[in-house]
């Protein structure tokens, strides 16, 4: 299984570090290197070129989505996955246009980044089966897109679920192996217990996180949820 190489662009270093070690932890994907700015991002792109990069929005001396058009236009194969915390309707869809292969909102969760990663992998083994193939048949051309049905899919969440909040509330979970009440987690989400509950119930259902019941303190027994997943 070939190596394939992530170029890193983020102006946090701490971060950097972060996206780093999220990519070493998988087989088959190696960093071969870091720019915390434009400049040093353009030099070593275009020396490296790499097979996929991992770009941040909001820089002190550029935009980020300035950079992921310059990479598109200058080197079509190098893929972009946008990790940033940058939420706008508009952003997200500019970056859509320019041919993002993910787009990723702060704090990174490492299941949603080995997904991601593991996506391109897959992406990646089918472009090169294109390259092998004389002629293309309908097996062939639904493998490769099947990633767009995926991401549509996978998509979807119920009524009341946003994904912004659910990505806050998973990632305040997997910080905490003692659990959450309702109450606690809406108070560090800034929402209401019953909203709280809500998100903690939906990711039950999709088991997630567990739920048990303690009664250790005066009054009902109340539910303590852990992230299990």
């Amino acid at each position: 299984m070939r190596s394939w190489e992530i170029f890193i662009v983020e102006d946090d270093i701490r971060i950097a570090e972060i996206n780093r070690r999220f990519v070493e932890k998988m087989d088959g994907f190696s960093v071969c290197g870091i720019a915390l700015n434009e400049e040093e991002a353009k030099e070593q792109i275009s020396i490296l070129k790499p097979d996929l990069v991992i770009l941040d929005i909001y820089f002190p001396d550029m935009n980020g989505l300035d950079l992921l058009h310059w990479i598109r236009s200058e080197f079509r194969g190098i893929e972009v996955i946008m990790v940033t915390a940058a939420t706008e309707a508009e952003t997200l869809k500019n970056a859509i246009e320019d041919g993002i292969f993910d787009y990723i909102i702060k704090p990174v969760i490492f299941q949603r980044f080995k997904e991601t990663l593991l996506k391109f992998h897959e992406y990646k083994l089918s472009i090169q089966q294109i390259a092998a193939s004389n002629e293309l048949n309908q097996s062939i051309i639904d493998s490769i897109l099947k990633r767009e049905k995926t991401e549509s899919e996978t998509s979807y969440l119920p009524k009341g679920i946003d994904r912004i909040t659910l990505d806050k509330v998973i990632s305040i979970l997997t910080c905490n192996k003692i659990g959450y009440t309702a109450e606690d987690l809406g108070q560090l989400i800034g929402a209401s217990r019953t909203t709280a509950r809500r998100y903690l119930e939906y990711l039950v259902s999709e088991q997630k996180v567990s739920a048990d019941i303690s009664y250790g303190g005066v009054g009902r027994p109340e539910r303590i949820y852990k992230y299990t997943k």
